[in-house]
């Protein structure tokens, strides 16, 4: 493209396409302290996968915890740091159709012989009305099952995930349930 201006030609640049971000910049990795859309995208992609955690768009210790719990699984460089190789692990792992080794088979019987179920599909956490699954629970930490997810429910549920490198937020989602069962 040129202008001509008073018999001279003077080339003009073609304009430049804008940069797009490209596996592997920094603007394909999410860390503790990121927040937004893409925090969010990450959190409910990692819920779906199974890692219980709120889906607030703030990276922080919990989101943190999840992403490095899916990148051990995964055998992934564990840094809690959502890049490329993680990002696209947990696509790959969403997009795959469901397979008998994620989760495990139901067994048969836990510890003390009650009967145990598949994850339900939801999560169960304080104030939940799931009165049969909140009693599961209760019994598998070996506390008062009396049916409601009140704060001492809530309180055992952290510890457990805590002693199990779970992400600890009181909420029981697959990947706590599938740990308790």
């Amino acid at each position: 493209m040129e202008n001509s201006i008073s018999n001279q030609t003077i080339p003009t640049p073609a304009p430049k396409p804008s940069p797009q971000p490209t596996p592997g910049t920094n603007n394909s990795i999410l860390k503790n302290g990121d927040t937004g859309q893409r925090v969010r995208d990450l959190q409910n992609k990692l819920k779906r996968a199974g890692y219980s955690l709120t889906a607030d768009g703030v990276y922080g210790p919990n989101t943190e915890n999840a992403v490095r719990l899916f990148q051990r699984k995964y055998n992934l460089t564990v840094d809690g740091i959502a890049g490329p190789n993680t990002l696209n692990k947990l696509n790959a792992v969403l997009t795959q159709p469901t397979k008998p080794t994620q989760p495990a088979p139901p067994k048969s019987s836990n510890s003390n012989g009650s009967a145990v179920v598949p994850y339900p599909g939801y999560v169960i956490k304080r104030g939940s009305t799931d009165s049969a699954n909140v009693s599961r629970i209760q019994r598998a930490l070996n506390i008062s099952a009396d049916g409601n997810f009140g704060p001492q429910t809530e309180s055992a549920v952290k510890a457990y995930q805590k002693r199990k490198g779970l992400a600890v937020d009181g909420i029981v989602g697959q990947a706590t349930w599938n740990t308790l069962f």
